[in-house]
């Protein structure tokens, strides 16, 4: 079966379960889409933790993480990321929404991904907007549509984006660009407060898969 093949039957399986809601992490721990950060993070003690395995034909990278809400609009986290045939480097992240300055569905965040340097530095800054409306599809509703986008170093490369849409009330869909490949996803539930996020990535030539829990709204 081809790695997309494998995205898309991972959310057909699971599409029927329950819909939890809070800012999941990304397949490498950041609150985020697929592989991007995005202006949104925790509330204050709020927390998610989550694995991940991204497959590709040269090597499989494995990681945990962690994130918890400091205080409002302050969320911190750690990722232990393992790529195969090497030792495991452990990143410690940070991202604080900036005060918005009128009531608009806009949200500005600066962050950090490995701030002490173990691999690359990468500060960033990401917009994130809310779109009014959406679509109506033959079989349900694309609705919450947002839009990200960020300049970024290190890992980041540069300019950076994704959109991300609730296709139904169960099934979150993304796509992205990390800087310099395009990735597509899903998020979906299959408990209460558990997440699985599946991924074509690297212009889709490779594969994602994660799963998190984190605390209720």
């Amino acid at each position: 079966m081809s790695r997309c093949a494998m995205v898309v039957a991972a959310v057909v399986v699971i599409a029927a379960m329950p819909m939890a809601a809070w800012a999941s992490p990304s397949l490498l721990g950041p609150t985020g889409l697929l592989l991007i950060p995005t202006a949104e993070a925790l509330g204050v003690s709020q927390w998610n933790v989550g694995a991940s395995v991204l497959a590709s034909d040269s090597e499989d990278v494995t990681a945990l993480y962690a994130n918890v809400g400091v205080f409002k609009g302050l969320e911190v986290g750690a990722s232990r990321v393992k790529p195969e045939g090497t030792g495991a480097e452990t990143f410690v992240n940070a991202k604080l929404l900036l005060p918005q300055p009128m009531p608009l569905e806009l949200s500005v965040a600066v962050g950090v991904i490995d701030i002490t340097d173990q691999v690359d530095t990468s500060p960033y800054v990401v917009a994130s907007h809310t779109l009014g409306g959406g679509l109506i599809l033959r079989h349900g509703a694309l609705s919450s549509p947002q839009v990200h986008v960020g300049l970024g170093g290190g890992q980041l490369e540069g300019l950076f984006g994704g959109v991300s849409a609730k296709l139904g009330d169960r099934l979150e869909v993304m796509a992205e660009y990390d800087g310099s490949q395009i990735n597509l996803g899903a998020r979906l539930p299959v408990a209460r407060n558990v997440e699985v996020t599946a991924a074509a990535l690297d212009g889709l030539n490779d594969f994602g898969v994660g799963v998190s829990v984190g605390s209720p709204w």
